[in-house]
């Protein structure tokens, strides 16, 4: 009768433990909640991006010579011819009109103003200092750097002028004094390396040992020089000659004033240097 019993009692448990083992197995297979995705901190850099902003300086082509004639107090006027060169020096004359007293030549170097705009003649012992740089024209400040006014007040500027680049180059032999900062030094009589422009944009020239022609290209104080057409004597000493011809195909722009003509390229130091001869007519 036990044994019965106890075999029923197993035999209705059974169902139970089925039941239990299924909902284990069913709760083990359910997917596991997916965890929120990790939130990442990034530090943001702020780019500043700096914007040049256009100014006379690096927008006009603000190198040349300007003239005018200025207000003057106790005379007809003041005579005035300004050039301004690519390396940041001047050159200056001055005529007091109705006087007799000579024309006042003063050379030098200029700085602009942190705003690219005025430029202030350095050293200089008579005459404006500050003028304010405009598209072809010059306009004198007062000693506060204030645009001056009152009825005379357009009267006080200097107009670009137009003088063709060749008229000053030509009718003069240019020998060369100085390359890439070292004087030239020549051994022999006649064997200076130097150069004569024409009217019609042809240049003529000597290396030291071979002669070359050619062409080049002014445009105000800007200039180029197109392939020359070199001899082919034997030379000794070649390396001035090799130098000289790699220097004058690099320039870009000249100055012209009372110490000579300079060479450059943009506005690097003197590439080279020449003293000027008048030639014989």
């Amino acid at each position: 009768m036990f044994s019965r019993t106890r075999n029923k009692e197993i035999f209705m448990s059974k169902p139970l433990i089925f039941s239990l083992t299924a909902w284990l197995v069913l709760a083990a297979c359910e997917p596991v909640p997916a965890e929120p995705p990790a939130t990442v901190f990034t530090e943001t850099t702020k780019v500043e991006t700096v914007v040049e902003q256009h100014n006379s300086q690096n927008s006009l082509d603000w190198a040349g010579t300007y003239r005018g004639v200025l207000p003057c107090a106790d005379c007809e006027g003041i005579d005035t011819l300004l050039t301004l060169n690519m390396d940041n020096s001047y050159l200056l004359s001055i005529t007091y009109l109705g006087k007799e007293t000579d024309t006042i030549q003063q050379q030098g170097s200029f700085e602009w103003d942190n705003t690219g705009s005025v430029v202030q003649l350095l050293h200089l012992k008579d005459g404006a200092a500050l003028y304010k740089v405009g598209e072809n024209q010059l306009f004198q400040l007062d000693i506060a750097g204030e645009i001056i006014t009152g009825d005379l007040s357009d009267n006080y500027k200097l107009i670009k002028q137009n003088q063709p680049p060749q008229a000053r180059l030509t009718g003069v032999r240019w020998t060369l004094s100085e390359l890439m900062g070292q004087k030239v030094l020549t051994t022999e009589p006649d064997s200076t390396p130097y150069l004569e422009f024409s009217i019609d944009n042809r240049v003529d020239g000597f290396t030291g040992c071979n002669h070359f022609t050619g062409a080049y290209e002014a445009e105000g104080l800007r200039l180029r020089f197109k392939p020359l057409a070199t001899t082919a004597k034997a030379c000794l000493h070649t390396s001035v000659e090799e130098q000289f011809l790699s220097t004058i195909h690099g320039i870009d722009n000249y100055t012209l004033n009372d110490s000579g003509l300079a060479f450059y390229k943009a506005r690097t130091a003197a590439l080279a240097r020449f003293t000027s001869k008048q030639l014989q007519p």
